[in-house]
């Protein structure tokens, strides 16, 4: 089996990709979605499972996109790919992403280490089955700090799965939340963890609650001290913004959030954006309501 790509490459120059997660959210459909956000200039989204009951009506909207998919957790979905009882929905969603990557545009898969043992009732598990089912993917993986894990327990278990994978294994997803909430430095870690980020998971979070906060809703996140880090690492990978706003009345600071990330990283497509909001404006202000 050939992986369509050994990894990103990273070019100086190179606009970076910076988007949202994608899914329903109250009336709205993850095609209407992905819309709405290439009108804005969006060029990167990432996708989870609950994607795959919609996908005929999502497909089109993927043309021009750069995507992510991630694989189900614990926490959202009952199971990972790490979870024994669950081999038939694991091999389902395989067989969906080997045989659509290319239409949905597919650069890379996020998969958590297994987290059947955080869950709050046992679930039979296995790293070993983990490591047998992603090595079934087509697509190149990052594997995502997880918050249950200190910084040293996650490197240990990207090294076991450097080895069982290879190539496979691509990179890291560093997700600054979950070294906020966990009591970590985030800048201190995205420095330690230079060497094998390739994407990023970034959010606001209050205390010890991973909130998915939009920027500037009173969260804990030292981002502008983050964000410097970044650049001044020549960091040009993609970037989701994992934030869930609760309500469509919070649409504007969703926005805001991206246009921050723009501003920072890729200011000639921040200018090109605000040229867009302001046509965009009267639609915005109706949905907003």
């Amino acid at each position: 089996m050939v992986l369509i790509s050994k990894g990103i490459s990273f070019q100086a120059g190179r606009h970076v990709l910076i988007g949202f997660t994608v899914e329903r959210y109250e009336n709205w459909h993850p095609a209407d979605i992905t819309s709405a956000m290439k009108k804005l200039g969006v060029n990167f989204i990432e996708l989870n499972r609950r994607v795959f009951a919609e996908l005929p009506a999502v497909l089109p909207q993927l043309k021009g996109m750069h995507t992510a998919f991630h694989l189900p957790i614990v926490d959202d979905d009952g199971w990972d790919f790490s979870c024994i009882a669950y081999q038939a929905q694991i091999d389902e969603t395989i067989a969906i992403l080997n045989r659509h990557h290319r239409d949905m545009g597919l650069q890379h898969i996020i998969s958590h280490p297994s987290e059947a043992k955080f869950a709050s009732k046992p679930i039979d598990s296995s790293e070993e089955m983990l490591f047998a089912a992603l090595s079934r993917l087509q697509i190149p993986v990052f594997f995502e700090n997880i918050a249950n894990y200190s910084p040293q327990e996650f490197r240990a278990f990207y090294e076991r799965a450097k080895a069982s994978l290879g190539d496979r294994c691509a990179g890291m997803c560093y997700d600054a939340a979950h070294f906020q909430v966990s009591g970590y430095d985030p800048v201190e870690q995205f420095h330690a963890f230079r060497d094998i980020i390739r994407c990023a998971h970034l959010s606001d979070c209050r205390g010890d609650e991973d909130a998915h906060l939009p920027f500037g809703a009173g969260g804990d996140l030292p981002l502008g001290q983050l964000l410097q880090a970044m650049q001044k690492s020549g960091y040009s990978g993609p970037i989701t913004l994992e934030i869930r706003p609760p309500s469509s009345g919070e649409l504007r600071a969703y926005i805001r959030s991206y246009m921050t990330l723009l501003r920072q990283l890729d200011p000639a497509r921040y200018h090109q954006a605000r040229l867009r909001l302001v046509l965009l404006r009267p639609l915005l202000s109706y949905l907003s309501r």
